[in-house]
Order: C-alpha cells, then structure tokens, then sequence
C-alpha cells in the first residue's frame, strides 16, 4: 500500500473552542462502515473521530472523546477542563468528573476526588463555584480512598456516572 495514502491530507477544527473534533480527509479514508453506515462520522472521504483535541505549539492533543462530554441543560462540559481545575486545589491528588443522570438538567457534573484528610466536599465546591462557570460545577464530590475502575483496570466515567447516579450522601468508598 502507498505511504501517501496513509497520511491525512486535511485536518480542521473550530477555532473558537478549547477543545474540538477534527476531521480528516484523506484518499485513504473508508466509503462507510458496515452494515450501518454512519454518514457524519465517515463518508465522502472524510473521517471525524470521537475524539477531543486542542491546538498545542506542537501540533494536536487528545483531551478526552465526545461521548465523555456532559450535557448540564443544553450546555456542553468537557470533564477534562473539571478535572484540571479540580487538581489545583491543594491536597487534591487525583480527580475524575462524570456526569449523572438529572430530572431537570439532563446530566448534572458530579466528581471522584482523591484527597490529603482534611479535603472536604464543601471546600471543594466553593473552589469550583469561584473558578467555573455556574453550569460546570460539579453537584457533589465524592472524596475517595481510590478512584475504582472497571474489571479491564480502566476508569470509565460512565460505569462511574452509573455507580454513583443514587444520590447517595456518603460515598460507599470511603
């Protein structure tokens, strides 16, 4: 097979994002998926990935996938940008967001946290509610002793959005 056919020959994505899809045309891009194609993902030459991407002096960055996206009420909360802000809180050592089913909102933003004793939930959210926008704060913030993974050894917010979606007031984990 020609190498040049591997390469993409366009990458774009929109600008006026902190984190985007891309999409790549390319000869060697596929006609569709079988048995059921999925026009807006591959077709026509073009291939869009369920990945999130931001511009780096380097060239792009992974920073999550779309499906991790969580929908507060129509407005979109990238879990990664949480996560980062999250981190900067003293004493916070690890830290995944997710979302949990809502009557009212959709979603809403809830999170795992690892944390030095004495971290408590309540301090984490008026850090959140002073650094993020209203609709990315997370609802509740379980501190935990590890943040659990699924039996592959991965962390999947969505078995973590399902395990914690009971609303429950004290974290089963700790």
């Amino acid at each position: 097979m020609r190498r040049d056919l591997l390469r993409p020959r366009r990458l774009s994505r929109d600008p006026r994002l902190s984190a985007s899809r891309i999409r790549v045309r390319s000869a060697a891009v596929g006609d569709g998926y079988f048995p059921k194609s999925d026009e807006e993902k591959l077709s026509r030459g073009f291939f869009v990935p369920d990945d999130l991407l931001t511009k780096t002096e380097n060239g792009f960055r992974i920073v999550g996938r779309i499906s991790d996206v969580i929908n507060v009420a129509g407005k979109k909360v990238n879990p990664v940008e949480v996560e980062a802000h999250l981190l900067r809180f003293r004493g916070v050592r690890q830290a995944v967001v997710f979302g949990r089913p809502s009557a009212l909102r959709n979603e809403e933003v809830a999170a795992c946290v690892v944390a030095s004793p004495g971290v408590i939930e309540g301090d984490l959210l008026d850090f959140c509610r002073r650094g993020l926008s209203g609709w990315q704060v997370p609802k509740r913030i379980f501190i935990v002793d590890v943040i659990p993974a699924n039996e592959r050894g991965k962390i999947s917010r969505r078995e973590l959005g399902l395990r914690f979606a009971t609303g429950q007031e004290r974290s089963v984990l700790r």
